[in-house]
């Protein structure tokens, strides 16, 4: 199954006003960012920018300027480019745009924020997305965890689009992942550095699936140099419970 192109205006309507200061991102999305490195002349790409409030949020933050972004609603995009001239937005699929928009580019800080878990292609979407950091760059993205067996399946677990709180509109997957498994995933990228901070929590009101607690949780996956043949450092600021099945 393909990703779903969304026409809903919940998008655009929520996020032309939300997500687009520095305060208004999750506590656990601000810490990593911070820990980053992240300057005014590092260049974003950002998966599933919404109205591209994180390129806002990260100029006033960062003073970064040269911020790329790319999402599968039109209007949304369309309303971006009023919030943010400077900006570089593309109306479209990441798996669609990654040769015919971007060019083979690559970027200093790759993000997708509750993005790649609303795609039923997660695994195909990590890719591209990993194929656009540079070395020594990073990859920052959100997951929904559980220690169970995970869900890619749409007819099984999704979520309204409805920033109101009510169960009808669009539905989008609503993605869980096995930590264990998702974990052999990103190592597999052969990253110089993965960390992880997260917390358990209730599923989205809007959502509709068989799980009744996911750890939220917000990595930061770092692409090795060419020269650096250490082991992978991982730093897991996670649920005791989450991290110890990869001691099991």
């Amino acid at each position: 199954m393909k990703n779903k192109h969304y026409k809903t205006n919940e998008i655009l309507n929520y996020f032309s006003t939300n997500r687009v200061k520095w305060d208004q991102f999750y506590p656990s999305e601000r810490k990593l960012f911070e820990t980053i490195g992240l300057s005014s002349e590092k260049a974003i790409l950002d998966i599933g920018c919404g109205c591209g409030g994180l390129g806002l949020a990260l100029n006033e933050k960062f003073g970064i300027t040269s911020y790329t972004g790319v999402d599968i609603n039109l209007a949304a995009i369309t309303k971006g480019k009023e919030l943010n001239s400077s900006a570089t937005l593309i109306a479209g699929d990441i798996l669609d745009e990654t040769d015919a928009m971007l060019n083979g580019k690559s970027f200093d800080l790759v993000c997708s924020l509750s993005c790649i878990d609303w795609n039923i292609q997660f695994s195909e979407m990590l890719l591209a997305a990993w194929g656009h950091v540079k070395p020594g760059g990073s990859f920052v993205a959100t997951f929904r965890l559980c220690l169970g067996e995970g869900s890619h399946n749409i007819k099984d677990s999704f979520q309204y689009i409805n920033y109101e709180g009510k169960k009808e509109g669009e539905i989008a997957a609503y993605v869980v992942l096995n930590f264990k498994k998702l974990m052999a995933e990103l190592e597999e990228f052969n990253p110089s550095e993965i960390k992880g901070t997260g917390y358990w929590g209730m599923p989205s009101p809007t959502a509709v699936t068989p799980y009744d607690s996911l750890c939220f949780a917000a990595f930061s996956i770092t692409k090795r140099e060419e020269a650096d043949f250490s082991d992978v450092c991982i730093h897991l600021d996670l649920p005791g419970d989450i991290t110890a099945v990869l001691e099991e």
